[in-house]
């Protein structure tokens, strides 16, 4: 009996720490899985991705910028979820991993908006087929974008992006 205590107690444990939605798109997406588990531990504990989208997802991809596979310092600039609605919709979730990442100089002229955990987030793009927001969260830098074909009647908004970011799971 106390070994299966102890079994049940490590599993939970492990359950706790994994990233819900990121281990949802690998059980769904085997490619995504394949992906991800090139990447170096530490790269793999910080890919975040929604639960909220503003359209119903028809394929999900996972890219990203750095070193190729193989390369024994794997250096990885930043992660990329990007879901498409097959249709001219795509939504770009982009973590930033260096260490080095910065963002431009005139944040002081961007408008902002509030995350429902108080992050400050700069509204980046507001265009009629853009929607672009950042932040930074526990020192790591976020994007989420939004782009549209002109062809594409649904108006999206800003609020839209927002409600996406609010339903990241870090």
């Amino acid at each position: 009996m106390k070994r299966i205590l102890i079994i049940l107690f490590i599993f939970l444990l492990s359950a706790c720490n994994d990233n819900a939605a990121v281990e949802e798109l690998k059980e769904d997406y085997p490619e995504i899985k394949e992906v991800a588990e090139q990447f170096p531990e530490s790269v793999q504990e910080k890919l975040a991705a929604p639960t909220v989208l503003p359209f119903e997802p028809k394929n999900v991809s996972l890219t990203y910028a750095g070193d190729m596979p193989g390369n024994p310092k794997r250096d990885i600039l930043h992660t990329e979820f990007i879901y498409g609605d097959g249709v001219g919709v795509n939504l770009h979730v982009t973590t930033y991993h260096n260490k080095n990442t910065t963002w431009s100089s005139d944040e002081k002229t961007m408008k902002t908006v509030k995350l429902k955990d108080g992050t400050e987030a700069l509204i980046e793009g507001d265009a009629i087929n853009v929607k672009q927001i950042r932040w930074k969260k526990d020192g790591t830098y976020y994007s989420i974008m939004l782009i549209k074909a002109p062809k594409v009647e649904k108006e999206y908004t800003i609020d839209d992006v927002v409600r996406t970011a609010n339903s990241m799971e870090y």
